[in-house]
């Protein structure tokens, strides 16, 4: 019974840590939405990552933004790449994460319109904690710093929340494993 215990644990082990190996895709995001008496904020950051060695991603992301507070209403995109390197083998996996994001923003007040690009960074730590072979939900925590046209540029602690599913080089067979469940 204790060899067949252990058996378990290490293949449980390996299967998740096979996740993070070079060939692997991730494909997922963040998706946020916080409302108060004078507005409300949608956010939706979808991404994509190739992991181009054993833990090493590197991949895309778009950034959605909808925000209204009062008679302000502000509409971002932005798109850029971005690198994330996972530490360890068990079924949380920490990782550390760099973004650079292209930002495009227009901010409407009343008859004003104002357009404003710019250039968005994210250097933060976050994990990965796996829920099964392919579905992670993830947290991340960073510094993230903007600077836009036409205005003086701003950073501060930027916190988030999502999930990311992982596929092997066997996509659709991960693809129905996630879906069915078998």
């Amino acid at each position: 019974m204790k060899k067949l215990l252990i058996l378990i644990l290490v293949v449980a082990v390996l299967d998740v840590s096979a996740q993070t190996d070079k060939g692997n895709i991730m494909v997922g995001g963040q998706l946020a939405l916080s409302t108060n008496k004078d507005g409300s904020d949608f956010r939706f950051n979808p991404q994509f990552g190739y992991f181009a060695a054993n833990n090493f991603a590197l991949g895309g992301e778009m950034n959605f933004d909808f925000s209204k507070s009062g008679t302000i209403r502000v509409n971002e995109f932005g798109i850029g790449p971005f690198a994330r390197y996972y530490f360890g083998k068990s079924q949380t996996k920490p990782f550390l994460v760099s973004s650079v994001d292209y930002v495009s923003t227009t901010t409407k007040s009343n008859n004003l319109e104002v357009n404003a690009t710019g250039w968005s960074f994210l250097a933060g730590a976050g994990f990965a904690a796996f829920l099964n072979r392919t579905v992670a939900v993830e947290g991340i925590i960073g510094y993230r710093y903007a600077d836009y046209s036409n205005t003086e540029g701003s950073g501060g602690l930027n916190l988030s929340l999502g999930f990311q599913l992982y596929f092997g080089k066997e996509l659709p067979g991960d693809i129905k494993k996630t879906v069915t469940g078998q």
